[in-house]
């Protein structure tokens, strides 16, 4: 099976069904699949051939869509690339891949240009939207293009797409994903999540950082509307689940923070949500349900580019029964494997680690991705002995759910004894005000590194307070020496914290 046999099925059997909400524009499974096929039949014009690769330098967009699943059906590779990336960054990836063709939107056109002379490979640059001077216009070529499915030959084991990380250790890498892996996880997604045949999906977070367009192709998978976002904003996301009457939408854990921060959320309409999807991994609960506000169920799960998408599954159930249940550890967790994966904790021999003890998270299944574009090394590193090694540690319950514990490089080594972030974080943000945390680990004299909790407070409060906080809470070793207060925190295009950053911020002031 192929990324576009989706589109393909439902412009068959439900031609004039809603597909796709954006904005004014509604397009239904025919309109969608042709237009996928146009944006096929433009780059084939324009010279790709099977294996190309294509950079996407877009926010959301029907175009944005139409391109992805265009060149799935003609064997091209797509590189999406989050506009908010500086020209160097850009440079980076294209060169790395060699690319041919960039598909940039017009707010973008300077950004590339700024990329472009550093990019010899880069044949053709179409420009999407009002308002660019690149050398081609999407919708003059796409006007004029061939809306019937292309008759290329494509395997279920091309590559499909390169997702480059975040970088958020140094240099990005391109994870590479195949039709097979793509579609593997969305089907995963469909056995273990409540996704109903009359639910409406939304996606507010950028395509071009993975959760996104994984969620996306769940819903058309799926075969329900999907209204999306130009961009994650908490006042545009509840006006969309009200006016759309969204049943099934997806928030990471800081998305939820600002959902239900917003001034107009104690008065919003989300009677119609059914799920709501996040990524919650801090192991704390999110604010919708710690607030008693949100009555529809809650997911959430384990996920990661190389995993190529949700491998773990916390269900409503888990939510719900946290509630009441206090002490009830898998509602802290991360879930548990779903049907398709088998995930373990290993010992640095790759042997499995009774419960209750870290390790690495280590994951096999379907979805698992190929490797890094031409970096045999670190894919030789990170896929062993079966196994994906993800660089998390984690360890497992008696029941089988999953708790994080941090990267293996964010340990904290103090005094002899490890202290993992991902259990001083959760806490912090039970701290009344705190609404954001991350906390790291800077060199000490004496005992070898302490731990700093970064935080982001929405009303006054002091260091000396929430030290006091953490003592009551937390073991000697694991309470923080320092307390550092922020406004904003260096954030990467999926939302991550870049700690390294954090740390070169804090690198030259002197603790005591």
């Amino acid at each position: 099976m192929l990324l576009g046999d989706a589109l393909e099925h439902h412009a068959a059997v439900n031609p004039f069904g809603e597909a796709l909400i954006f904005g004014e524009r509604r397009l239904t499974w025919k309109d969608l699949n042709e237009g996928a096929n146009r944006a096929a039949a433009t780059f084939l014009r324009l010279g790709a051939v099977h294996g190309d690769r294509v950079v996407l330098l877009m926010n959301n967009s029907i175009e944005f869509v139409e391109a992805y699943y265009g060149l799935s059906k003609i064997g091209c590779i797509s590189a999406p690339v989050m506009p908010t990336l500086v020209g160097s960054e850009i440079a980076f990836i294209a060169n790395t891949l060699r690319a041919r063709i960039a598909l940039v939107e017009a707010p973008a056109a300077d950004l590339w240009r700024t990329a472009a002379a550093d990019v010899p490979s880069i044949e053709s640059v179409i420009g999407t939207g009002i308002g660019h001077d690149l050398a081609y216009d999407w919708n003059a070529l796409t006007a004029t293009a061939p809306g019937e499915n292309p008759s290329v030959p494509v395997s279920p084991q091309d590559d499909l797409t390169v997702k480059f990380t975040s970088g958020t250790t140094g240099t990005p890498k391109g994870c590479v994903r195949t039709h097979h892996n793509f579609i593997m996880s969305a089907l995963s997604a469909l056995i273990e999540m409540p996704i109903r045949e009359d639910d409406v999906g939304l996606v507010a977070q950028p395509l071009a950082a993975g959760m996104a367009i994984s969620f996306l192709t769940i819903y058309i998978f799926r075969g329900i509307p999907t209204v999306m976002l130009p961009r994650f904003d908490a006042g545009q996301y509840l006006d969309a689940v009200e006016r759309e009457r969204v049943s099934h939408a997806t928030a990471m854990d800081w998305m939820m923070r600002r959902i239900s921060a917003h001034p107009t959320f104690p008065g919003r309409d989300l009677s119609s949500i059914r799920t709501l999807h996040g990524i919650n991994q801090l192991g704390s609960l999110p604010p919708l349900l710690a607030q008693g506000t949100f009555r529809g169920g809650l997911t959430a799960g384990y996920a990661s580019s190389e995993a190529g998408g949700l491998v773990s599954f916390k269900t409503p159930a888990d939510f719900r029964r946290v509630l009441s249940d206090p002490d009830f550890a898998g509602g802290y967790s991360s879930g548990r494997p779903g049907r398709l994966y088998r995930v373990e904790c290993l010992d640095d021999q790759l042997q499995p680690l009774p419960a209750g003890e870290v390790g690495e998270l280590a994951i096999r299944g379907p979805s698992v991705f190929r490797g890094y574009w031409e970096r045999p090394e670190e894919t030789a590193k990170t896929l062993r002995g079966g196994w994906l090694l993800t660089g998390d540690l984690a360890e497992k319950d008696k029941d089988g759910y999953i708790h994080l514990r941090g990267r293996k490089r964010d340990v904290i080594r103090t005094g002899g004894m490890n202290v993992y972030p991902a259990e001083i974080e959760p806490l912090l943000l039970t701290y009344p005000g705190i609404t954001e945390a991350a906390v790291i680990g800077v060199p000490d004299p004496e005992w070898g590194e302490r731990v700093v909790a970064c935080v982001i407070a929405s009303q006054p409060t002091t260091a000396d307070d929430v030290m006091a906080y953490c003592r009551q809470k937390l073991a000697p070793h694991k309470r923080p020496k320092n307390v550092e207060f922020f406004d904003r925190f260096p954030l990467t295009g999926s939302g991550k914290v870049i700690k390294r950053e954090l740390i070169q911020l804090l690198g030259s002031k002197v603790f005591s």
